[in-house]
């Protein structure tokens, strides 16, 4: 057996199996030596005289040497007796004489065996201390080599390996076992052993025949001794060692264990009988204690690095649980399980099982130690397999082998581990899913390891509360500020289409939905128009004009039915209608928008993975087509309540207009009756004056300039009072406007071609005749056609045309291009007196409005969008 040399100290062998000679062999050299002596004697006693004499002290110092004081002793008084015979027989005289006359030599001789046994004891006792002190340095090297070894751990398995072969080294046996008690109870696995196999032969799980030795050895506490290992029925060579050709005759085990911590046990084995002293006994102890002491303070100290790791590893945990808004929920779970494979040991593979409460399936949410593996291999059903039963019955379950274990799930490759660990992940009574710990060697997994994989179970379920907090508050905020901002939107606005836009945009904008739309129902055809859509920035769509058939698609359906719609199916849904430019969707609600008991239009979201719609989607965008409806709702009454104001300002308008020209031409008729009288008298006068023959050619010639201008005046005054005039319905007459505006036309048509405008008539054909007086309407024509030239003083162009107005009146439009009316004085334009021109009386606009109203139609002016003014005048149909 070759050994390895430890802290360099090479081994020694027992000093007993050092000396050169046995017992026989040195009394076989006495007798020798004493035979010698005697045939020296025979030989020639004459020539050696007292130095053959001498010879005798040889043997007599060897046996004081061999065997002690007391056989020295004896061997001078025995060779004194056996000298003075020999002497006596092979030389003469009386061997007491001889024996008398050498009593001084036969004194030194006794001395000297004596003495030379006295230098054997001294030397037998330097050398036992000399042995005692090599044992004892021997030991504690070894035991300090040991203790170093255990301190300064690196590799466990080199570590067991160490102390079993120091521990054979020092008791000197043949070979040895090094044990240790396993995760699981009562169970024993051979960790080290100085023998050697071509198979891997550590980690043996040992039978219980095989761990008896041990466990007596723990179990007592002390050093457990079998001097005949044939006789005594222990199983000293586990497992494969069984078939070694291996016949121990002793054994040795020695426990590790101090107090309530009991690590395991050596065995060493002795292929010759031994037997061991109360010495060897109780170093064997010490050394148990010693080395137990060491394992359990390595242990101790992994166990706290292992609780500051735990601690550390719970504390980022916690503190990602606390930044779940920066960090989001995936990186704390991958954290979660991440930190499953660092703390508890011999964990290869972790994951985290969530349930998907839709489709009732337990979806992987993070992996830990997976290589090359499609994630949905690792979905289960609650109920299915070992994370499917927790996920039902609750608890911790482990397994120390799931190849023999039913509630294992099968799977179609083959199984890449034994121990399985599954906690719950539940929050309350809520169950929320499963984390589950894998590994490769079965049994792996211990109760205390159980409570380490509940409290990541708990802290994965607090991140997904978090989470799930988080995500409803900012939902929540979202919601609210959404609504915050379209009901100010729509409070702020009375336009319908700028309020559906604005809905679909902070929709889109304030939720991440993948497109929003809003149709509305047109009322004659109950068709679905598309008022507003958000545009989805992967496809940089722009609005788009889009008509439903009534009852088409889930828009259809939904304001048709006026009930809200939800899938997350569109494929599924018999009625749905695909849109090609939007393929992705997968999700889509529809809410009609009800206005007045009726359905106004519908409001339209849909969503493509991985975006789902759920029922707080579709309560938000419920309350966002109440707001809507509300909204539109309002603008159509506020409409209706600027269209019955515009008509009573209108009506109002007139009234006051109606009196002012009335006050107007009483006032005009008045004055020009007033002034016709003295206008006669003058003009009388004039005709006079101009019968008189005195008067010369120059006074004739100012007197003609005087009775124009009077004549003028008088026709002046004449038209103020027939415009002015009560008008009787007897009056009226049938009127064709298209004659009246060419005859205008011919009549100011010189006028036009002068200032280079250029006329454009747009009549039609079959419109219909009015009742009115001609003269006046002539009148209003004319005034518009002179008002236009003269905004034109540079040229432009003279539009007008006529057209049939819902039946029942005409629509006369005259515009010019002209810089149009100033809006200072647009409100006030039909008022007497209101004039932009330097030389205007403010009168023309005045009597044209009055003559309209005589007419019983209206008038109406504003500015066209380019340039120039535009006056619109309907005259009821005759």
């Amino acid at each position: 057996m070759n050994w390895k040399e430890e802290s360099g100290h090479p081994f020694r062998w027992n000093i007993e199996n050092l000396q050169p000679h046995s017992q026989k062999v040195r009394l076989a050299i006495i007798v020798a030596l004493i035979i010698l002596y005697i045939v020296t004697f025979y030989v020639n006693p004459e020539s050696l005289g007292g130095v053959g004499a001498a010879l005798i002290t040889i043997p007599v110092v060897l046996a004081g040497l061999y065997f002690g004081r007391t056989v020295g002793l004896l061997a001078g008084l025995v060779s004194s007796v056996l000298n003075s015979v020999l002497l006596q027989i092979f030389v003469g005289g009386e061997w007491m004489m001889r024996l008398a006359q050498g009593v001084p030599g036969y004194i030194i001789l006794i001395i000297a065996g004596y003495a030379a046994g006295l230098l054997k004891t001294s030397i037998d006792e330097r050398q036992s201390t000399e042995k005692e002190l090599r044992s004892r340095e021997r030991y504690f090297a070894i035991i300090n080599q040991m203790t170093q070894d255990i301190l300064a751990l690196k590799d466990s398995a080199d570590l067991y390996y160490r102390l079993v072969t120091q521990i054979t080294n020092l008791f000197v046996a043949d070979y040895g076992y090094l044990v240790r008690r396993g995760a699981a109870q009562n169970q024993t696995v051979l960790v080290a052993t100085t023998l050697y196999l071509d198979q891997p032969s550590t980690n043996l799980v040992l039978e219980a025949s095989e761990a008896v030795t041990y466990s007596s050895a723990l179990e007592s506490g002390k050093p457990f001794v079998i001097e005949d290992v044939p006789s005594s029925g222990y199983v000293i060579n586990p497992g494969p060692f069984k078939q070694l050709p291996l016949s121990p005759r002793s054994a040795l085990c020695i426990p590790f264990s101090i107090q309530e911590f009991k690590f395991g046990a050596a065995l060493i084995a002795f292929d010759t009988p031994r037997r061991f002293t109360f010495e060897e006994l109780g170093r064997a102890e010490q050394i148990g204690k010693q080395v137990a002491l060491g394992l359990w303070t390595i242990h101790q100290e992994a166990e706290i690095q292992k609780r500051l790791r735990e601690s550390r590893t719970l504390s980022k945990i916690e503190q990602s649980l606390g930044e779940t808004e920066q960090v989001g929920l995936d990186k704390v779970l991958q954290l979660i399980v991440d930190s499953a494979r660092e703390l508890i040991p011999g964990t290869q593979q972790a994951v985290i099982h969530l349930l998907d409460e839709e489709n009732q399936i337990l979806v992987p949410r993070a992996v830990s130690g997976y290589k090359d593996s499609n994630p949905e291999q690792l979905n289960l059903r609650p109920g299915e397999g070992v994370a499917g039963q927790v996920m039902v019955n609750g608890g911790v379950v482990s397994i120390a082998d799931v190849e023999t274990h039913a509630d294992f799930r099968p799977k179609k490759q083959p199984v890449q581990f034994h121990s399985l660990m599954v906690a719950p992940v539940q929050s309350g009574n809520m169950r929320l899913g499963t984390i589950s710990v894998q590994c490769r060697e079965p049994g792996a997994f211990s109760v205390e390891q159980h409570t380490l994989l509940s409290s990541l179970g708990t802290q994965a379920a607090i991140a997904i509360e978090n989470a799930r907090l988080l995500e409803t508050t900012q939902q929540s905020l979202r919601e609210v500020n959404a609504l915050y901002q379209i009901t100010r939107g729509l409070v702020a606005s009375l336009d319908a289409e700028q309020l559906m836009k604005d809905v679909v945009y902070l929709l889109q904008q304030s939720f991440g939905y993948y497109h929003v739309q809003i149709y509305v129902v047109d009322p004659e055809t109950e068709e679905l128009v598309m008022k507003n859509e958000s545009v989805e920035p992967a496809t940089g769509l722009r609005p788009r004009v889009q008509h439903l058939a009534p009852g088409a698609g889930i828009i259809g359906h939904t304001a048709e039915t006026g009930i809200p719609f939800l899938t997350n199916n569109v494929n599924g849904v018999i009625f749905y209608i695909p849109d090609p430019l939007f393929s992705d969707v997968q999700s889509e609600l529809a809410v009609p928008i009800r206005v007045n008991n009726r359905v106004f239009g519908v409001l339209d979201v849909q969503h493509c993975p991985p975006g789902r719609l759920s029922k707080r989607d579709l309560q938000l965008v419920g309350v966002v087509a109440e707001q809507l409806a509300v909204a539109v709702q309002r603008t159509e009454l506020y409409s209706e309540l600027q269209s019955s104001l515009g008509q009573e300002k209108s009506i109002r308008s007139q009234l006051v207009q109606s009196e002012r020209l009335a006050l107007v031409g009483r006032l005009l008729a008045s004055v020009s009756h007033e002034l016709n009288n003295p206008l006669q008298s003058i003009q009388n006068a004039l005709f006079l004056l101009k019968d008189d023959r005195g008067i010369s050619d120059q006074s004739q010639k100012d007197l003609q300039i005087v009775l124009s201008e009077t004549e003028r005046m008088a026709a002046l005054i004449e038209r103020l009072r027939s415009s002015y005039r009560p008008t009787q319905q007897d009056d009226f007459q049938v009127v064709q406007v298209n004659s009246v505006v060419e005859d205008i036309y011919v009549l100011v048509a010189t006028h036009l071609r002068h200032n280079k405008i250029a006329f454009e008539f747009h009549p039609e054909p079959d419109l219909p005749t009015i009742s009115g007086l001609p003269d006046q309407i002539r009148q209003v024509i004319l005034n518009l056609f002179m008002n236009a030239v003269e905004a034109m003083p540079s040229g432009g162009r003279l539009i007008v045309s006529t057209s049939r107005w819902e039946q029942k009146e005409i629509l006369l439009t005259v515009s010019d291009t002209g810089p149009g009316i100033d809006p200072e004085i647009m409100p006030r334009i039909f008022d007497a007196f209101i004039t932009s021109k330097e030389r205007g009386t403010g009168l023309g606009l005045t009597i044209t409005y009055d003559i309209i109203q005589r007419h019983n139609g209206r008038i109406q002016v504003e500015n066209n969008p380019d340039c120039g003014a535009l006056f619109k005048i309907w005259f009821p149909c005759s």
